[in-house]
């Protein structure tokens, strides 16, 4: 089952930057291209069949997991922002991109940066898996979900009532995929901090996530297409 949602979310991120990708040679909204071929990377980067060699061409010790963890930083801080103005949500805008969530920003990357030196991570292993019996490996993956969560929980809110307003359906409809999945984002927080924080239930909630959000955002801009004049989020 987590198998297929991988694969599913890889291709769902891979579909969405071929899309992006005329806009983007174009000069229009650059920054959501880039996200999505950030998103397609960390989500290839969890297939232990494209991890393994990736990993140990960069010398076998899970410096390919940083890469992922910081690419999704980034992805939830570029992606954040458009939405939360898409949806005039100031209170979201400001809380991603303030001090506030500038702040959060920072000490979830340095905390991933100090985990990792502290932990022994010799030997590729896809998610970390073959070292979660270091304490420092477990609060290397909790920084990682940490900065995310919060970002979500800053865009459940806006979406949802976007998702219960008047607007177009196919609108309410994109707007309730992408509410879910900062939804389920929200819910890898409990979980990674449960004895269950290492069972496929995480990689079940994280790539679902993935897969509404992009297919949320996609819908966006069908609407757009459908009415150039009324488009929410700009392409």
């Amino acid at each position: 089952m987590s198998m297929i949602l991988q694969w599913t979310a890889l291709l769902v991120c891979v579909a969405c930057s071929v899309w992006r990708f005329p806009a983007m040679i174009k000069g229009r909204n650059r920054g959501l291209f880039w996200s999505f071929v950030a998103a397609s990377m960390c989500v290839a980067l969890s297939i232990p069949g494209i991890y393994l060699p990736v990993d140990a061409l960069l010398g076998g010790n899970n410096f390919a997991n940083v890469i992922l963890r910081l690419s999704l930083f980034s992805v939830f801080f570029l992606i954040s922002g458009k939405i939360a103005a898409a949806y005039n949500s100031a209170t979201a805008v400001r809380l991603v991109r303030g001090p506030v969530g500038i702040v959060v920003l920072a000490i979830c990357s340095a905390g991933i940066w100090i985990t990792y030196f502290l932990s022994d991570l010799h030997g590729s292993s896809t998610g970390l898996v073959g070292f979660f019996d270091q304490p420092s490996v477990t609060y290397y993956m909790r920084f990682g979900f940490v900065y995310m969560a919060y970002v979500s929980a800053c865009l459940v809110v806006p979406t949802a009532k976007a998702a219960m307003s008047q607007r177009q359906v196919l609108d309410r409809v994109a707007a309730s995929l992408m509410s879910l999945g900062f939804l389920l984002v929200c819910l890898t927080i409990p979980v990674q901090f449960s004895p269950l924080h290492g069972s496929s239930l995480m990689k079940i909630i994280s790539f679902s996530s993935i897969i509404c959000v992009a297919a949320g955002l996609a819908m966006v801009w069908i609407s757009f297409m459908r009415r150039p004049a009324r488009g929410h989020i700009r392409t």
